[in-house]
């Protein structure tokens, strides 16, 4: 039982002289997405979110996360023993808020010092005095009895064709950055910043292509952490080519421990306090991740691959969009039968490796959770009245793929009628966005809410984010959001979803969603201007939209689109399949 763990939480705490035991989503490396070993907070909690933070004193437990989850996390916590606390809304106290007013001035305060940043724990710091705490202890490690292993999948290299840019190159960019910065060596704990740097993947983590290890480039070297049972002989013969060290992953506490005199340049958000804590003898430069940044700009043979990436997936996408429309009426299709259609259909492409993330397939009132699961005990059948809401999303070796289509399945009210053509008017103002060069996604965001704020409406998330290519469906550090974290320069090549909605719990839930690439659109004498290239193109349902809602120049749009989107994906089906696309783009 869930208060059953908390009970034996609480005694390792009280063994330990632990007042206040803290449980972040996060791995060992700050990842977003985790291995089923680093799920500790979802153990406790019952919060099967990707993000949130589980607090716990001696007699009371609280769950934070953010507005994706508020739904979800309502009613996951029941009977957990843990209260949700919401973030960034008013009324709602952040965790070390809460625990500065319930702890008294001598409590001391734990965590796993693994799964804390830099960053996160400077933040406590704000709060408490360095007495207040006590760390480098996972308590969840005596209690969790039947925790899942440490994941030990192979790793594969990543093909020059598809990525584009080699190893030594990455590497070479990498320490004139540093360098410029006056250190002489760079940890990069954050996974998929390993594996773009070495062009390698793996499947250490669920829907992800990341792999368990560290990296610590030095100017004479470069030294790869990591389990060696997880590599092939190709593999090994490609990181000796490289000159690559290979230590085991356990290794890293005795070579950064011996390491003295150094200047080592690292990230505070992706790093955590262990690994600082490792460094005593060395100086040390904090600053933004420098292979974030540079595997945000996609090369030109990576947009290529993007580009031939998303028209395959949407291929996939329509076939399985058109079995559900002729069968949903003559046979039970459920919301677990949408995700197993689409994927089914994305694994016949030859260049398919795996889902994403875990499809969101919602039916009426279940659309409203952003981040819905069906599973066998919760999942709708499909009827012929209101939405279905499908967001999901694909690996494969020429990229990855993030696309939410929301389609009426029969009859709707001129309430949701109205939602989804507000949605798509958000989608159009922000895709027809011309910015000046040095424009932040913060200060873009605003242009997709404006049409919803026009109707006093809003929704609790971020507008869009990056993806990685063959990589994380969540990338940095360019995005969307009226959070000032997405507060960064936005570049040509950098891309970016597009994917505002509106969620009305109970009733509907609606988002429609594209990726973008930034391009160079003109420069004059006011400076250089940018403009955002679409890659999705899957056809937005026409029956859902309200055309007397649109102005003249969104009309232009959603018909231009629904044109180029019948050009560019005719020529890949069979005749019954263009008849589909047909009727789904004519023009209106």
């Amino acid at each position: 039982m869930l208060n059953n763990k908390l009970s034996k939480l609480r005694n390792e705490m009280k063994k330990n002289g632990i007042d206040a035991y803290i449980i972040p989503s996060s791995d060992a490396h700050q990842s977003e997405n985790v291995a089923e070993y680093f799920k500790g907070r979802r153990w406790i909690s019952n919060f099967t979110g990707s993000a949130g933070t589980a607090v716990i004193t001696a007699d009371s437990a609280g769950l934070w996360t953010d507005g994706r989850y508020f739904l979800q996390a309502e009613k996951e916590l029941k009977g957990s023993g843990f209260d949700l606390f919401k973030m960034a809304t008013e009324g709602f106290p952040t965790y070390p808020e809460w625990l500065k007013n319930i702890l008294k001035k001598d409590d001391v305060i734990g965590f796993d010092g693994k799964v804390i940043s830099i960053s996160a724990f400077n933040e406590l710091k704000k709060e408490f005095s360095e007495d207040n705490f006590k760390t480098q202890k996972d308590l969840l490690e005596s209690i969790w009895d039947d925790r899942p292993r440490f994941p030990k999948e192979n790793i594969f290299t990543y093909d020059l064709c598809y990525a584009g840019q080699s190893t030594s190159e990455k590497i070479e960019n990498i320490r004139k950055i540093y360098h410029s910065y006056k250190a002489d060596s760079y940890i990069i704990s954050s996974l998929d910043d390993i594996a773009w740097t070495f062009n390698l993947r793996g499947s250490d983590v669920l829907n992800n292509t990341t792999f368990y290890s560290y990296a610590l480039i030095e100017d004479d070297k470069k030294t790869l952490f990591i389990d060696n049972n997880k590599l092939d002989k190709q593999t090994n013969l490609y990181l000796e080519k490289n000159n690559v060290i290979l230590k085991s992953y356990d290794e890293i506490p005795d070579v950064l421990s011996n390491t003295k005199d150094k200047t080592i340049y690292l990230s505070p958000q992706k790093t955590s306090i262990y690994i600082k804590s490792l460094l005593e003898n060395n100086k040390i430069i904090y600053g933004d991740e420098i292979t974030t940044h540079l595997k945000a700009i996609k090369n030109e043979v990576e947009i290529n691959n993007l580009r031939e990436c998303y028209l395959t997936d949407s291929v996939a996408l329509l076939k399985s969009f058109k079995y559900i429309e002729d069968n949903f009426k003559k046979t039970p299709i459920t919301e677990l039968d949408v995700e197993k259609i689409i994927e089914k259909e994305r694994s016949k492409i030859d260049l398919f490796k795996s889902i994403s993330f875990d499809t969101i397939a919602g039916h009426r009132d279940h659309a409203a959770l952003m981040h819905f699961k069906a599973n066998k005990k919760n999942t709708y059948t499909l009827d012929p009245q209101g939405f279905l809401l499908v967001d999901s999303g694909g690996h494969y070796l020429n990229g990855t793929t993030d696309i939410t289509r929301t389609f009426s399945l029969g009859d709707i009210t001129p309430e949701q009628k109205k939602d989804f053509t507000l949605v798509l008017k958000s989608v159009i103002t922000l895709s027809r966005a011309k910015f000046l060069k040095g424009t932040t996604g913060y200060k873009l965001d605003m242009l997709a809410r404006y049409p919803l704020w026009l109707e006093g409406l809003d929704y609790k998330c971020g507008t869009g984010h990056g993806i990685g290519f063959f990589l994380n469906i969540h990338e940095g550090p360019q995005g969307f959001s009226t959070r000032n974290t997405s507060d960064i320069p936005l570049e040509v090549g950098m891309n970016l979803t597009i994917e505002p909605g509106i969620y009305k719990e109970g009733r509907h839930g609606i988002r429609t969603e594209n990726t973008v690439i930034i391009k160079e659109a003109f420069q004059n004498e006011n400076g250089i201007f940018y403009d955002f290239e679409t890659i999705s193109f899957f056809p937005i349902d026409i029956n859902s939209i309200d055309p007397s809602l649109l102005n003249k120049d969104e009309l232009e749009w959603i018909n231009t689109y629904h044109a180029t989107t019948f050009n560019k994906l005719s020529p890949l089906l069979n005749k019954d399949e263009v008849n589909w696309l047909k009727d789904k783009t004519k023009q209106i």
